[in-house]
């Protein structure tokens, strides 16, 4: 009977587990406690000194400074700030979470000085002021109107969502010029490889044929013309294209060849359109972000300013800056420049400060000119499809009779 009790208490105590025989594995899950997930190597900038690490040490430091920070990242870090905090958490204890689970060694590096900064009497803003190639005066402007205005969670989710479209966007430019960049790629390696392997080994083929180049189709002849120049003055050629390729840098290096390319870039045919868009897009989004985060209007001209790549848009947001100061109004100053700033954005754009709502119809056009441009890339992609066969065809179409058409003269020789 006392037997019998003991096994009937064993499978009593049995039952609380849930995995059979879960007593038996208390190593795996001890070895499981030993895993480390984290990304923390401890490096504080300003603090970290690697002057006595070992060359491996210091190498890796090299790499690890000079990688980018994407914005996916930078999105997800945001939005996870947002939430964070909403939740009550702090700031500090929020950037310490962050910087263990990011998966990136520079953005971990990157928040854990944030927030070593942070607990030293720094607001997040300021230590944000420190990493320029990390976060854009957008963000900085953002967090910093969020924490004056004790704002910072909703401000951070804004621009979360404001990185989100802008990785999208960039996701879905790089897409539509993949196809026709790879297909031109591939175009000049095959001819390159036919004109260095294939084409040598025809000529000789026709020599022991009996087949003189006066006896040759135009196009074959052309193309022996071109092989052989290719084979014989490649140096040349490489020269050429270096040499124009340096100028080409210099004079978009300059000022003068920076702003007169950036307005050729605007005027290509159906790629300029496409880029109007965007660039005004960026605009609107940005605009309304910081004025919706408590910035004056100037500032949040003189940012939005800073955040568009072409210098002609640089150039016309300044004289809106300048009309501003004078009194006037954004949309009377953009009025005049139908081609950077289209009619209706200007409108819209003057409904929002008669009614001083700017912020939320900036957002409006944004949303208006974020379909607009998925529409325009749609379309481009399906033109893009047949134009490609079309040029693969004709290029095809033009090496078969440059090699077929003096195989069949030989052909016909031999038969006569």
């Amino acid at each position: 009977m006392e037997i019998a009790a003991n096994t009937k208490q064993e499978q009593i105590k049995g039952s609380d587990y849930i995995v059979d025989g879960a007593v038996s594995y208390d190593d795996l899950l001890d070895r499981v406690k030993n895993i480390k997930v984290s990304n923390d190597d401890g490096v504080v900038y300003g603090i970290y000194n690697n002057a006595g690490k070992g060359l491996g040490v210091r190498f890796n430091d090299f790499l690890i400074d000079r990688s980018k920070v994407r914005l996916k990242e930078k999105s997800y870090f945001f939005h996870m700030l947002s939430v964070m905090v909403d939740a009550g958490i702090t700031v500090l204890s929020a950037l310490k979470s962050l910087a263990k689970r990011s998966d990136n060694p520079r953005f971990a590096r990157v928040l854990r000085t944030l927030s070593y900064n942070c607990e030293n009497g720094s607001n997040l803003a300021d230590a944000m002021t420190r990493f320029e190639d990390v976060f854009d005066e957008t963000e900085v402007g953002v967090v910093q109107s969020g924490e004056a205005t004790g704002r910072l969670n909703f401000m951070l989710s804004r621009l979360s969502e404001q990185l989100d479209k802008k990785h999208d966007l960039y996701l879905k430019l790089l897409g539509a010029a993949f196809y026709p960049v790879v297909v031109l790629g591939l175009l000049i390696i095959v001819s390159i490889g036919m004109l260095t392997f294939v084409f040598p080994s025809l000529l000789e083929l026709l020599k022991s044929g009996g087949v003189f180049n006066a006896d040759l189709p135009l196009a074959t002849r052309a193309l022996i013309a071109v092989q052989g120049f290719v084979v014989n003055f490649w140096w040349i050629v490489l020269i050429v294209i270096s040499g124009l390729y340096g100028m080409f840098k210099v004079y978009i290096g300059s000022e003068y060849g920076a702003i007169r390319w950036d307005m050729v870039k605007l005027r290509i045919p159906v790629i300029g359109q496409l880029l109007r868009r965007v660039y005004v897009l960026n605009f609107v989004n940005v605009l309304g972000l910081l004025i919706d985060s408590g910035l004056p209007v100037i500032r949040a001209l003189q940012i939005t300013g800073k955040s568009i790549s072409n210098r002609v848009y640089k150039l016309k947001i300044q004289e809106i800056i300048n009309a501003v100061k004078e009194g006037g109004k954004i949309s009377e100053s953009m009025s005049d420049t139908e081609f950077l700033f289209p009619h209706e954005v200007t409108e819209m754009i003057r409904v929002g400060e008669t009614s001083a709502s700017l912020a939320k119809v900036a957002q409006k056009v944004g949303d208006q000119y974020q379909r607009e441009i998925d529409s325009s890339l749609k379309r481009l992609s399906s033109v893009f499809g047949p134009v490609m066969i079309l040029i693969v065809g004709v290029f095809v179409g033009l090496i078969a009779l440059a090699i077929m058409a003096p195989i069949f003269n030989i052909g016909s020789a031999f038969t006569s």
